[in-house]
């Protein structure tokens, strides 16, 4: 059996700059010690891996698309990760963030390959009798609905962070900051906002950002609602 063994820190990785640290999560309302915590990770010289845990709809995803805007981010969602393409990426790219939606639909043998690079920094590979490893330096960054599908070793890895769900209040805040970054205006964004949570009762905000983009008025944001309640 043959063994290819590549080492190679990336130790040398520029920190972020004053630009990204005061602009990284404007778009997310709120949270500000959850922000300042990721903000420490970054800064840290060793990973801290860090899991969002809730309901749908209170922000976890927000912060992972953030976090995509990051030099050397990797972004996949769980449920369509497997093992063999995951550490082929993590080999070949070497990623500074590996960023996961939705941790708990990854399947079981596939959570396996992230213990020994979340723990040691070391990937190894045996395929075709031939055997690889190399050391990343890699953070890892995850949102879950639940941790009942998670493995106990690697829910261990991370600092998990339990999060609500929105009240109204904070609902109708963020959608309109979200609409206001498209054009749309407060009076149609709190009609959307208004409409999503009472006539639809979602609480999620891609709901709001898909009526908002397309009405041009609040009897448009009611009429569309309408529309999707006769065709539910």
């Amino acid at each position: 059996m043959s063994v290819e063994k590549t080492v190679i820190e990336n130790n040398q990785v520029q920190p972020l700059s004053d630009s990204q640290r005061t602009t990284l999560f404007n778009n997310i309302i709120g949270y500000s010690d959850v922000k300042r915590l990721f903000n420490l990770s970054f800064e840290s010289d060793k990973p801290v891996h860090i899991l969002l845990v809730g309901p749908p709809a209170s922000a976890k995803t927000l912060f992972m698309l953030e976090c995509i805007k990051l030099e050397r981010s990797f972004f996949t969602l769980g449920s369509h990760s497997t093992k063999t393409g995951m550490i082929d990426y993590l080999f070949e790219k070497r990623p500074r963030f590996l960023i996961i939606d939705e941790i708990e639909h990854m399947p079981m043998k596939d959570q396996t390959a992230l213990l020994s690079l979340m723990e040691s920094g070391i990937i190894a590979e045996t395929k075709h009798k031939k055997t690889r490893n190399t050391q990343l330096k890699t953070w890892v960054f995850a949102t879950s609905n639940g941790t009942d599908k998670m493995l106990t070793p690697l829910l261990s890895r991370f600092m998990v962070l339990h999060f609500k769900q929105y009240k109204f209040e904070n609902f109708q805040e963020i959608t309109v900051h979200m609409l206001s970054n498209e054009g749309i205006s407060r009076d149609i964004s709190t009609e959307v906002a208004s409409c999503v949570w009472a006539k639809l009762k979602s609480k999620d905000i891609r709901d709001c950002m898909k009526i908002g983009r397309i009405a041009k008025n609040k009897e448009d944001v009611n009429w569309i609602v309408q529309t999707i309640l006769r065709y539910r």
